[in-house]
């Protein structure tokens, strides 16, 4: 990856062009009364239009992260209030939302790993750019249909404009930038429709920019080659798998919208990875019940904030591995193993505490059997390094059974963050040494 000249003229470009639209929008808004919600899609709409014209202004992905990069610094310092005048255009809705930073996430991600696939990249931000707005819209002016989500509501009309735009914008993109069949197109375009609608209706503070287009890049790479028989019998096998997870949700007392949050991204997972790679998520899932039944914390969605951290460390460890040029999915499998491990340690209290080793030693066993299925085609980052793994499993589990009040806020963020430490360890130590 290099940069030129050129590139930084670009990044200079877009970013003053932001400000311009912001404080345009911002101008026009007051004068012409303009509400905060059509403010913020009218930025919206510009963003994702700019950025479909990244892959002709940069050849590689190392300027698009620095303009991503200066953009997310940017739009965080419009929070503040000494530039709230301007900030406004993106912030002054009644809801909490960072759906403009994860946007920029998202348009760097599918970039970087849409370079000469062009499908990969168009698509994704087409939709979240127009199925995002049209749903907005439609919403707001017909919907009757209501279902509360986190921060408000959203209507099954809402809902419905998404999938057909999507359905659309999918038919009308493929048929042009790929020579997929035509019936492959239409049912291709079927599944990306009703997987990105519902990821957006479940979606919560703004993350439906980010998990919709990173889920329609991530289904499109997986299944674009696919027969037509093929993915009918993958949808099938989705909506399965779907009802599946709401009846263990029924009997876990998991809110129908977790549920439906947790298949989405276990269904990702077995696509691209295997089922057995999904079975630590799992239990992840299973040790975060245990955890908030038996010592809860101060989180009112803690489902969600799981869902939000476990979608988000993927994502990281998929990247780190382009970055390393080599598959990192031990790495990834350990991590989700210490955190189930973690659960596990809160969940526990006095004499109950002893099943933390035997069952050390069965998440350790699960690990390390996941590890050796996937050795022939995913080398691991290491060998007999068995302290370290020890480490990387005990670190999460003691802290949690030592220091349980450090885990009363935000505690799947902070399990994820001390059980990748290790991890982190082993991929910086196979990167650099």
């Amino acid at each position: 990856m290099s940069l030129t000249w050129r590139d930084g003229i670009f990044i200079a470009a877009v970013i003053v062009g932001m400000l311009s639209l912001m404080g345009g929008v911002r101008y026009f808004a007051g004068r012409y009364s303009i509400g905060p919600e059509t403010q913020r899609k009218l930025v919206h709409v510009a963003t994702g239009t700019a950025a479909l014209f990244f892959p002709l202004l940069f050849s590689n992905a190392l300027p698009v992260f620095l303009l991503i990069g200066a953009a997310v610094i940017l739009m965080l310092a419009l929070r503040s209030p000494m530039l709230a005048s301007v900030g406004g255009v993106l912030h002054e809705v009644k809801r909490e939302s960072w759906g403009e930073i994860y946007l920029a996430l998202a348009i760097a991600f599918t970039f970087f790993r849409g370079l000469g696939e062009p499908i990969l990249y168009v698509l994704p931000l087409l939709v979240i750019t127009l199925s995002d707005t049209a749903s907005a819209l439609v919403g707001t002016e017909y919907g009757k249909r209501r279902f509360a989500v986190e921060d408000g509501s959203k209507s099954l009309e809402g809902v419905a404009a998404f999938f057909v735009v999507t359905w659309l914008v999918a038919l009308v993109t493929l048929l042009l930038l790929t020579d997929a069949p035509r019936l492959n197109v239409v049912v291709l375009s079927f599944l990306v429709a009703a997987f990105c609608a519902l990821v957006e209706a479940d979606s919560w503070r703004g993350l439906d920019n980010l998990f919709v287009p990173v889920g329609a890049h991530l289904l499109l790479q997986q299944y674009l080659a696919s027969s037509s028989a093929e993915l009918v019998v993958v949808a099938v096998g989705f909506l399965l798998f779907l009802g599946l997870m709401l009846l263990v949700a029924e009997a876990l007392r998991l809110p129908p919208r977790a549920a439906r949050g947790y298949a989405i991204l276990l269904f990702l997972m077995i696509s691209l990875m295997a089922p057995h790679n999904a079975l630590l998520t799992g239990l992840v899932i299973v040790g975060q019940v245990w955890a908030r039944a038996r010592r809860p914390g101060t989180s009112q969605r803690p489902e969600l904030d799981l869902l939000a951290v476990a979608a988000v460390v993927a994502l990281f460890w998929l990247i780190a591995g382009e970055l390393a040029g080599r598959s990192v999915l031990a790495l990834f499998n350990l991590t989700f193993a210490a955190v189930a491990l973690g659960f596990a340690a809160l969940a526990t209290r006095g004499w109950w505490r002893l099943v933390l080793l035997p069952l050390g030693f069965a998440i350790g066993g699960l690990f390390s059997w996941v590890a050796k299925l996937n050795t022939p085609w995913h080398p691991p980052w290491f060998d007999a390094d068995w302290p370290w793994l020890v480490a990387a499993l005990a670190v999460p589990a003691g802290l949690a059974m030592l220091r349980p009040e450090w885990f009363t806020t935000r505690r799947s963020a902070k399990l994820f963050a001390v059980a990748m430490l290790v991890p982190l360890v082993f991929y910086f130590r196979g990167m650099f040494l």
